[in-house]
């Protein structure tokens, strides 16, 4: 089988009963990834068994075991430097791959060298069986394209534009340039590199879907979102690393309005802070836009549904 020059990283915590689905998908894609690496992060579930039996039939799957829980951002760290691959493809181990996902986003990051992120359509799914596999649209584009650093902040403030890391490919050495996932920011730690890589070097937006997400109110996301008080905490992180970048990368972020792709309550801190004032208008007027658009698309989709 060809192979390309990807490294897949996995992250896993418990999740015994979801790791051969995500296995599977991986090994069963059209090219094959230069390495696999899966990183356990002290289970107590069966999934060590199941992870060490795997091997046996895929012995080119690599295993990290951390003695002590680390959290999946530092976890994902330990990968990311133990990764060769030129590009890497973050998963956890209760995601899924979709097919033909290494291949397609290899060829475009290797069409445009310039993109540091190929990023595709965000799909979702819940436990419940048969999957109902969702996608969410994010781009207007029918077919690839390239979205250079000097418009992308147009597109994430104009448009429905977000980059799910459940269903992109990354080149290595930005990730690594730009620090790996900032433990501090718990839950928004993919975000913010999403952002940064995107805004310095722009995106290949690929009409198909590489993975998808599974939805469960006990997922790391949706408990940290559910804590106000913490995510107060993680703001504070947040603009606390913000005021660390150059004023040149402080001035794009703002305009690009994309804090107004997380969490409302994101406001509620900001208003209390003068010198913060200035993220304000752009990210409201994208959280507003994003408002309208939602109900735009349940009207259509309810009249679809009636019709």
């Amino acid at each position: 089988m060809k192979q390309v020059d990807i490294s897949v990283l996995i992250t896993n915590f418990n999740h015994a009963s979801f790791l051969p689905e995500c296995l599977d998908a991986i090994f069963s894609q059209s090219v094959a990834p230069k390495e696999v690496i899966l990183i356990d992060d002290a289970s107590t579930d069966e999934s060590i068994p199941f992870i060490l039996e795997y091997q046996k039939r895929h012995p080119e799957l690599t295993l990290i075991q951390n003695a002590t829980n680390q959290g999946p951002a530092n976890a994902m760290n330990t990968c990311i430097t133990h990764a060769t691959g030129k590009y890497i493809f973050l998963c956890a181990a209760d995601d899924q791959v979709l097919p033909n996902s290494f291949e397609l986003g290899a060829h475009y990051l290797d069409l445009y060298p310039e993109a540091g992120i190929c990023c595709s359509i965000p799909t979702m799914f819940t436990n419940e069986k048969p999957y109902h596999f969702k996608r969410v649209s994010i781009c207007h584009q029918k077919q690839a394209t390239l979205i250079p650093s000097d418009s992308i902040k147009k597109q994430f403030l104009l448009t429905s534009l977000w980059i799910p890391t459940h269903a992109s490919l990354y080149r290595r050495d930005l990730v690594v340039k730009y620090g790996c996932l900032n433990e501090g920011l718990k839950h928004l730690c993919d975000w913010y590199l999403n952002c940064k890589i995107a805004l310095l070097h722009g995106i290949v937006y690929v009409p198909q879907s590489f993975g998808a997400f599974r939805v469960s109110t006990q997922s790391y996301s949706a408990k940290w979102n559910r804590l106000y008080l913490k995510k107060n905490m993680i703001y504070r992180c947040l603009f606390e690393l913000l005021s660390q970048e150059s004023a040149s990368f402080q001035k794009i972020f703002s305009r690009s309005g994309v804090l107004g792709l997380i969490s409302s309550d994101v406001f509620f801190h900001l208003l209390f802070q003068i010198s913060l004032w200035k993220y304000i208008p752009s990210a409201f007027y994208r959280k507003t836009c994003n408002f309208f658009r939602k109900i735009i698309q349940s009207f259509d989709y309810k009249k679809k549904r009636m019709g």
